[in-house]
């Protein structure tokens, strides 16, 4: 990956923001805060910051809808010192806010097929199509980890896949073209970043790559945050690497030791990421 140029965000200095996502739109950017406190709306057009929700949790796998619509996210409530959790969805055409999904015990995963949004409940599937100008799909895919499982939904079947076996997955991710996904063994002797296809077969091991995202199909970026002194991160640089374990990179960028959560525009010539109290973008050109 060959960096163009990289920039601060106008707005986004000492404003707490975190863990930055594009919209499938492109015109758009979702911040968060490191504890995924509430949702904030960034316009690449005149850098304007516009505050969705203050919902706590509403920021963990917040989900956009294809045409940039509508925002998906998760509400989180304490009753009696017990957790509960809703999802919810945002008309940003008119700021209005329903229930998708009441509150209950249960997180469910969910996720976009086309103009629908999809949740994962109780090894069902329960889909509601919002106001969207993207039509339906062909295949419909939720992945969630469940029980530590990683777990594929496609249309109206659910698949636990595994393919390191019975341990603690994390971060799974589905590619744009929705070929392959990307995914963390948490601990054990099987700890690492690897690429399955939709099966679950054919797995290559990447080595480790934090908070795993696609930088179009052929590409993950992430961060490698190794480095660390026991109690807090002292170094933690980007990181890229082809699906297929080759052309491994470490972007050490300049005057940032600490880079969070990258995440990449469906273009993959763009890169997001938070450093230092702001926001950054890279503009990028991947080289095979």
């Amino acid at each position: 990956m060959e960096v163009k140029s990289i920039e601060e965000l106008p707005g986004t200095n000492n404003q707490g923001f975190c863990s930055p996502q594009f919209a499938p739109t492109g015109d758009y950017l979702l911040f968060t805060t490191s504890s995924c406190k509430g949702l904030v709306k960034y316009d690449l057009a005149d850098n304007s910051v516009l505050q969705l929700t203050d919902a706590d949790n509403a920021g963990y796998e917040a989900k956009i809808s294809d045409g940039g619509k509508m925002v998906v996210f998760r509400d989180v409530q304490y009753r009696d010192n017990r957790r509960y959790t809703a999802i919810k969805r945002i008309n940003l055409e008119n700021g209005e806010i329903a229930i998708l999904d009441d509150y209950s015990r249960e997180k469910y995963a969910f996720d976009f097929s086309g103009g629908t949004i999809r949740v994962a409940k109780g090894k069902q599937m329960k889909s509601q199509r919002l106001l969207t100008d993207i039509r339906e799909v062909e295949n419909k895919y939720v992945v969630a980890i469940e029980d530590m499982d990683l777990v594929l939904y496609t249309n109206n079947v659910r698949r636990v896949l595994n393919p390191q076996g019975k341990c603690s997955y994390i971060w799974p991710n589905i590619s744009p073209d929705k070929k392959h996904l990307v995914y963390t063994v948490a601990s054990g002797d099987k700890f690492g970043t690897y690429v399955c296809d939709m099966e679950g077969n054919n797995v290559t091991y990447l080595g480790y790559v934090g908070a795993p995202q696609w930088l179009g199909n052929n590409y993950v970026v992430g961060m490698l945050d190794l480095w660390g002194d026991g109690y807090k991160y002292t170094h933690s640089p980007l990181v890229t690497i082809r699906i297929d374990a080759q052309n491994l990179t470490i972007h050490k960028i300049p005057g940032h030791e600490i880079v969070l959560y990258p995440a990449a525009n469906q273009e993959g010539d763009k890169v997001v990421f938070a450093a230092d109290g702001a926001v950054y973008m890279m503009n990028v050109e991947i080289k095979d």
